[in-house]
């Protein structure tokens, strides 16, 4: 397996291309068009100066037109018919085409005159390089696409720009972005793949035949290694002790280098516990969402290190129990001992780049190793491994743009987006690369991890920094983002540098448009630069897409479902259909003002205070550890909750022989601990609580979803609204270990998480639950 390096080629004179041509006469066909021979030598000219001169589209134009308006090839040659073509060679079929379509002044003539140019002064470039297929491939598909009349054919010339830049990159360009689009239009339109393939099969074919004639390109031996994958920083600890300690004495350049010395220990998490409901399925999400946090397991400790130190050094703790320890950013506590100050980060960056740049091949390539894995956090031990840096299954290389590519893993939505209904598009994050970057490491000899440890002690030395190792440069990018960044924060470091899931189920209830995220990381390598000579220009948001959940509904398709479901109420048509729809109602409302896990049994009496505004929730079914957290009620769901008691109360009064649920309502109204939202039992003389199954049976007609999606809408939308990252953490319940809002490291308040109840009135405004209410006595709803 290969992957290709490509760099412009050297111009072709004008001499070896007008004798590439004039060879054409010993191919039959050409013998006796001796007028057309020189059409095609004076469009290809024409074309080839437009590469390097100055004059404009038009003057190309109107040259290539002065070219065919004199007919060169005789009229008794130009039937155009798939037959009379097929007996002529491929570029003399192209010649007439475009005879053509100046006799015939067909439309949108200049754009296809000027490309079907293109295409011939490509093929006379491939020729010279004897680059038979790509030679037809580039002809064919041209000339199909003017000759044929199926849109199968004619749909380039919608894509293709009528002034394309004049030069090798700037057509390449267009090209692949045509490219770009069609693949980003298949992930959308599954339906429509088999339509959309053949399109890409097509112009796949002009790229390729493009490069072959402008650039050169250098292979690059790759391993065909299946395992190849990037390595997750956050993980090293799941690896088995002697794995660990394997890495760990590979990446220290001397025993008594403390900062590598960790002692063996595992980071685990309780395996997570769902409930079941009958016609659903239990998600990757909500499994995610289900995660206790991690705890930590000792092994036995380092026996150099024991040997080496009075007691373990804080250096020493390895990198996933600093994740689990102290809160970082997110609490303004600077307690992460493996993170640096700002400016030594901007030191550390400014010699890698002056280093990667410079003439001395063993810095720059241990330079230039390690300023990739600084701006990308893909660990040097992973970029170490022969064919790694350019594996299509992790790097995209291209001659204008290079990027890295990782998915969420996000479960696939069941038919095609509806961006009327649907908030994201795709489950990619994309991160660009500096082009030169990638082509100079393509190039080089990799260093061994010797260099590398040999290059680190010597930067030490040079920039005053005694704690720097490869560790530090790994971790700098999440670092940076979440805590050096203007307007991020460590949700976006874990977007963009790859967060396992269970540490970061965040990851998978929100949703981010692709500039956003690219804005996120242009500022936080701006950040890194401070003013020195990188260019971070290359970093724009070429594929604009949204990303992220993909149960997280747009506001107007929340807004009409959940008036579809209190419409429902308004339908009943006997005061025990009506009881049960209002509690559905209630319950989706009860879900979408919290943000809760919508699980079986949700919001028990002794949990809720109706008068401050609080509601105390532990909403995993099945717990080993505890997992409370305070969720603040907004205005408008203390008023629903309230009436729905008053609700209870009147149905009460109106069914007083009905002693088990009259007996439950008492419990309710007493405050005891049983949950408030019940529905009637199949015979109506008991009340049982709400299973997530009856609210997606009982509301399936009105949208077809599990009722999870309310909480990845609330979780989106309170991002969307400007909450801080932690609140929308502490009240939605995805705090990492020991960064809770509440935990004594904290230097958060109630107060705090009870500013959030403005955000979620915000929503209630949002859906248009401030405009109803639920009717206190008889089987009908109201409007305010």
């Amino acid at each position: 397996m290969s992957k290709h390096n490509y760099k412009l080629r050297e111009p072709l004179n004008r001499h070896l291309i007008i004798n590439t041509i004039k060879d054409l006469k010993g191919i039959d066909g050409f013998n006796h068009r001796k007028a057309a021979l020189q059409a095609i030598i004076d469009v290809v000219i024409a074309i080839q100066d437009s590469y390097h001169g100055t004059d404009g589209q038009n003057v190309l134009i109107e040259a290539i037109i002065q070219i065919l308006v004199l007919r060169p090839v005789v009229r008794y040659e130009m039937k155009i018919s798939k037959s009379d073509l097929a007996k002529k060679p491929l570029i003399m079929q192209l010649l007439i085409l475009m005879q053509d379509i100046v006799v015939t002044r067909q439309r949108s003539a200049q754009q296809k005159l000027l490309w079907l140019a293109i295409a011939m002064h490509t093929a006379v470039l491939l020729m010279h390089y004897n680059k038979k297929t790509h030679t037809n491939n580039m002809l064919m598909q041209f000339k199909l696409a003017q000759f044929s009349e199926s849109n199968k054919r004619t749909w380039i010339w919608d894509e293709l720009p009528d002034t394309p830049t004049m030069s090798a990159n700037g057509i390449l360009a267009s090209l692949e972005n045509i490219l770009v689009n069609l693949e980003s239009q298949a992930e959308i339109e599954i339906d429509k793949l088999v339509l959309i393939k053949p399109l890409i099969s097509q112009i796949s074919k002009i790229i390729n035949a493009y490069r072959e004639a402008h650039y050169l390109k250098r292979r690059i031996k790759v391993k065909p290694a299946k395992h190849i994958k990037p390595i997750n920083l956050t993980v090293m600890s799941n690896l088995q002790p002697k794995q660990k300690a394997k890495i760990v004495h590979s990446l220290s350049d001397t025993n008594h280098d403390i900062d590598h010395k960790m002692p063996a220990l595992q980071s685990q998490n309780y395996t997570p516990q769902t409930e079941e409901h009958e016609g659903l399925v239990t998600s990757h999400e909500e499994i995610l969402d289900h995660y206790e946090p991690s705890f930590i397991h000792y092994e036995s400790m380092n026996e150099n290190l024991a040997k080496s130190v009075l007691s373990v050094p804080l250096q020493t703790i390895d990198l996933s129990l600093q994740q689990n320890h102290i809160a970082q950013n997110d609490l303004a506590l600077n307690s992460n001992v493996r993170a640096l100050p700002k400016n030594s980060y901007q030191a550390v960056f400014a010699t890698l780049h002056q280093d990667a740049k410079s003439i001395d091949a063993s810095y720059r390539s241990c330079a230039s190793i390690l300023l990739l894995s600084m701006i990308t956090a893909l660990p040097v031990e992973s970029l170490l491994i022969t064919g790694y840096i350019g594996h299509p299954s992790i790097f995209k290389i291209g001659t204008q743009r290079s990027y890295i590519q990782h998915r969420l893993g996000i479960t696939k939505r069941d038919g095609r987006f509806d961006e009327s209904k649907h908030e994201n598009q795709f489950d990619v994050i994309k991160i660009p690369l500096p082009q030169w970057l990638v082509d100079d490491l393509l190039e080089q000899d990799l260093p061994s991890i010797n260099d590398i440890n040999a290059y680190i002690k010597q930067l030490r030395a040079q920039i005053g920094l005694p704690y720097l190792s490869v560790s530090r440069i790994e971790t700098a990018l999440p670092i940076v983002l979440s805590r050096y960044t203007a307007d991020s924060n460590a949700h976006i470091a874990d977007l963009i540098c790859r967060t396992p899931a269970p540490l970061a189920p965040a990851m998978y209830y929100s949703g981010h448009r692709s500039e956003e995220i690219f804005a996120h990381y242009k500022s936080s390598l701006e950040v890194l630069n401070n003013g020195c000579n990188f260019d971070s220009s290359y970093i724009t948001p070429w594929h604009k897409y949204s990303t992220g959940s993909v149960f997280a509904l747009t506001p107007e398709y929340a807004y009409s479902v959940i008036r579809d479901i209190y419409d429902l109420t308004n339908t009943s048509l006997d005061a025990d259909t009506h009881f049960n729809r209002v509690s559905i109602f209630t319950w989706f409302v009860f879900c979408l003002l919290t943000g809760v896990r919508p699980n079986n049994g949700i919001g028990y009496m002794s949990d809720i205070d109706l008068i401050s505004g609080w509601l105390l929730i532990d909403d995993k079914p099945i717990r080993q550890v505890q997992s409370q957290r305070l969720v603040p009620l907004c205005p408008t769901l203390q008023r629903y909750l309230n009436d729905y008691k008053n609700y209870l109360i009147n149905y009460q009064l109106s069914h007083l022989l009905k002693h088990d649920i009259s007996a439950d309502i008492d419990a309710i109204r007493l405050g005891d601990e049983v949950a408030l939202l019940r529905l009637l039992s199949d015979s109506f003389d008991a009340l049982t609580i709400i299973k997530r199954g009856d609210a997606y049976q009982m509301t399936k007609s009105i949208i077809d979803e599990n009722p999870y999606w309310t909480r990845h809408f609330v979780r989106s939308q309170l991002e969307k609204l400007g909450v801080e990252l932690v609140l929308i953490n502490a009240v939605i319940g995805h705090e990492k270990a020991r960064q809770e809002v509440l935990g004594r490291f904290s230097s958060s308040s109630k107060s705090q998480i009870k500013s959030v109840s403005y955000a979620f009135e915000r929503i209630a405004v949002m859906l248009g639950l401030d405009k109803i209410s639920i009717n206190r006595g008889a089987s009908c709803c109201q409007s305010l």
